[in-house]
């Protein structure tokens, strides 16, 4: 009894002194943002003796912390060479983010810095800072809005175009209804330039009778129109590659893959899964940027296991309050990040390239012999003494960018630093799969085959912030694959 009294003391000393602590931070966050001297305390001894951060912030810490408290790149070997920095609360980092985005032209080595230590959940800043961070918007605030408008009116475009319905009667202005879509989507001189720059749009223009009449295109022409003004063979058994029903069909296969995996996205979340008109609308739009990417990209299409990666992306995006119209187009923005995204990762998705020097297979090649670099004895461990092949493990890893691994915050948490690395996204995600590994060496090397494959193919909880930590104090990859070499 008098144990449990002693520890009911102890709990409550502690709730006053962190509560103190918050108090002091917030008020230190207040002098920062007014641009007023702040007085910096020590840090606060948790009961283990180390240092804690007890406003909840996500710093990275550890071995990736400068006792400078500068943040900037390290070069050379020995050290690391990612953006460590001194820990910051919560709100410091908040109130740096919004002094820098408040700026009349964005700091974008500045803004990686920020990020790299985890953008703050409040403020709800995160999903400006990505857009920045994949290029989507300019680095001028003053431009956003006429930049968003253009890249929106033209996602629409393509979808009107490249969204096939034989049962639509086209247009005899604008091909597809596209005239009542541009002006009730805002029209102008963006939407204009975007249909004239869509394949489908130049495609059927090169087909199109001219003012002689069907002789103009040749022996295959089919000049026998129904009433509706469609060739009369342009039905749904039709095999012509021109006909819009054969197009339909071909469409629809691709639309029921993606649907599949959209179903499957984040079962554990209502925004994704239910039966609610919200998740309903969120799965649609999800499955239509999905599917656009795959009519924009005939030569890969869609692959299983992209729904993951736009997935947070369209989230953020919905979820926006700092931007009035984020929610309403939260689908076009998060089309062209996922096109930005992927386009780092897109040669892992390509079945014809995985013995490429660029395929996945070359990418886990490399991401074990950075492995073998830091821990030899653990490396043979898996892979020759019980003969781990970590394709079992590292391809989804790598692929889906470890988004199947942690709960949705932390993937969250994770892709600020893979998004900031001055090094480069690949680089910052191998680094973070062989910290990953690392990190459960003591499981791994008292295993036998059963053990290592249910250790990494189903992750253990562990707080992401030490991972990322040991990420950020090693140095680039490509130093030390050159040095393997």
């Amino acid at each position: 009894m008098e144990y449990a009294k002693g520890l009911f003391s102890r709990a409550k000393e502690l709730a006053v002194q962190t509560a103190q602590e918050i108090q002091a931070r917030a008020a230190n966050a207040s002098l920062v943002a007014a641009g007023m001297p702040v007085d910096t305390p020590g840090s606060v001894d948790s009961p283990s003796g180390s240092s804690r951060d007890v406003s909840g912030g996500r710093s990275i810490s550890g071995a990736g912390a400068s006792s400078s408290g500068r943040l900037g790149p390290a070069t050379g070997l020995g050290g690391s060479t990612s953006m460590t920095g001194g820990i910051q609360s919560e709100d410091v980092r908040l109130a740096r983010l919004q002094a820098e985005l408040r700026g009349s032209t964005i700091n974008l080595h500045a803004l990686k810095r920020l990020a790299f230590h985890g953008i703050p959940d409040k403020g709800n800043l995160r999903a400006t800072v990505w857009k920045l961070l994949l290029g989507y918007l300019p680095l001028a605030p003053e431009d956003w809005a006429k930049h968003c408008a253009a890249r929106r009116t033209q996602y629409h475009v393509f979808c009107d175009e490249l969204i096939v319905d034989p049962k639509r009667q086209p247009d005899p202005i604008s091909f597809g209804g596209l005239g009542a879509s541009r002006s009730a989507g805002g029209g102008g001189p963006g939407a204009s330039e975007a249909a004239a720059a869509s394949p489908l749009e130049a495609s059927t223009s090169a087909t199109a009778p001219g003012p002689g009449g069907g002789d103009d295109m040749g022996p295959l022409a089919l000049t026998t129109e129904g009433s509706s003004g469609v060739p009369v063979d342009d039905h749904p058994l039709s095999l012509a590659q021109t006909s819009r029903w054969c197009t339909y069909f071909k469409d629809s296969e691709v639309m029921v893959q993606v649907e599949r995996d959209v179903m499957r996205t984040h079962p554990d979340m209502h925004f994704f899964t239910g039966d609610s008109p919200e998740a309903e609308a969120h799965r649609e739009d999800m499955k239509r940027a999905l599917f656009m990417y795959a009519k924009l990209n005939p030569g890969l299409r869609y692959i299983q296991g992209m729904n993951e990666l736009i997935a947070p992306l369209y989230y953020l995006f919905k979820t926006d309050t700092q931007d009035p119209l984020s929610s309403q187009y939260a689908e076009a923005d998060a089309f062209w990040c996922f096109m930005e995204l992927i386009s780092d990762f897109r040669d892992h998705f390509c079945a014809q390239l995985d013995n490429a020097q660029s395929g996945i297979k070359a990418t886990i090649r490399r991401l074990m012999l950075v492995l073998q670099h830091y821990d030899k004895e653990l490396w043979h461990h898996i892979e020759v003494v019980h003969k781990v092949d970590p394709q079992f493990y590292a391809f989804r890893w790598l692929t889906l960018l470890l988004s199947q691994e942690f709960a949705f915050p932390d993937t969250l948490r994770i892709w600020d630093t893979i998004l900031s690395d001055p090094h480069g996204r690949m680089d910052c995600l191998m680094r973070i799969c062989t910290a990953m590994i690392l990190h459960v060496r003591p499981i791994l090397m008292r295993g036998d085959f059963t053990v290592i494959l249910k250790t990494l193919q189903r992750y253990p909880p562990v707080d992401v912030n030490v991972l990322l930590a040991k990420a950020a104090s090693m140095p680039p990859c490509t130093a030390i694959l050159a040095t393997s070499v």
